[in-house]
C-alpha cells in the first residue's frame, strides 16, 4: 500500500463519518424527526386495521365451531352442550395467545362476528398459564350440570303435557260413541221399517199384477201393521 492510497482511506473513513454524524446530529435537534419513544410511559397507538389480542362477545356466539376448525394452530378450544331450547350453551372458551399467529381466519369464519381483534398487544409473563385467557369465567361441570337439570325438566313436562292430552282423548272417546248410536242423539234418522222400505222402493211390491203408487203402498204396510 502506498503513501497515496493510505491518505485517500483516512479521507475517505473522515467523509462518511461526517455524513453519518450529520446524520445523527439532524434527528437528535430537530423535533419532527424524532422516532424514538420512551417505551412504556409513550406507546404507539395501534392502526385502526392492526390485529391485536382476539376478544369473543360470548353473549352472541352461537358454538358454531367454525374458530376452531379453520385456526391452523389450534390456539382455540371450546367446549358447548345441548340446551332444553335445543340450542348449544358454552361450556368454556379458551384462546391461547401464546400459541395464536394472529392471523385473523377465525375472525373471517365466524358467522355471527362475534370474535374479534382487538388493539392489545402487551402480555408480558414468565407463566405460559397466563397466556390462555378465559372467557367463560363460571366451572365446565356446573354449567353442563344445570343444563342437564333444565333438560331434565324441560322433559318432565313434556311428558306430562303428553299424558293429560291421551286422558283427555281418552275421556272425549266414549261420549262421540254414545253420541253416534241410532236414535239417541238429537235429530238422528230413525231407519225405516223394511218391509215400507221395500214397498218405498219397489212401486210394485213384488206383485206381477202392476206397479202401485207409493202412497197406495204405504196404505197398505199400515193396514198389515
Amino acid at each position: 500500500m502506498g503513501l497515496k492510497q493510505y491518505i485517500a482511506d483516512i479521507v475517505e473513513a473522515v467523509v462518511t463519518t461526517a455524513k453519518g454524524m450529520r446524520i445523527t446530529a439532524r434527528y437528535g435537534v430537530d423535533a419532527k424527526e424524532e422516532i424514538t419513544q420512551q417505551y412504556p410511559e409513550v406507546r404507539r397507538e395501534p392502526s385502526e386495521r392492526f390485529r391485536g389480542f382476539l376478544h369473543n362477545d360470548i353473549a352472541r356466539c352461537t358454538s358454531c365451531t367454525m374458530c376452531v376448525k379453520v385456526c391452523p394452530v389450534d390456539c382455540i378450544s371450546l367446549e358447548a352442550v345441548r340446551g332444553a331450547d335445543k340450542k348449544m350453551v358454552l361450556a368454556s372458551y379458551d384462546i391461547n395467545i401464546g400459541r395464536c399467529m394472529y392471523c385473523g381466519l377465525c375472525v373471517e369464519a365466524c358467522p355471527t362476528k362475534c370474535l374479534t381483534h382487538t388493539s392489545g398487544y402487551e402480555k408480558a409473563s414468565v407463566d405460559r398459564g397466563e397466556l390462555i385467557l378465559h372467557f367463560v369465567h363460571e366451572d365446565p361441570a356446573e354449567i353442563k350440570a344445570r343444563v342437564a337439570k333444565q333438560v331434565a325438566e324441560a322433559a318432565a313436562k313434556a311428558a306430562e303435557a303428553a299424558k293429560a292430552a291421551e286422558a283427555a282423548k281418552a275421556a272425549e272417546s266414549p261420549k262421540m260413541t254414545e253420541s253416534l248410536r241410532p236414535g239417541k242423539a238429537e235429530g238422528s234418522i230413525v231407519p225405516a221399517a223394511p218391509a215400507f222400505a221395500a214397498a218405498v222402493g219397489n212401486p210394485g211390491g213384488g206383485n206381477p199384477g202392476g206397479p202401485k203408487a207409493p202412497d197406495a203402498a204405504k196404505e197398505e204396510w199400515e193396514k198389515k201393521g
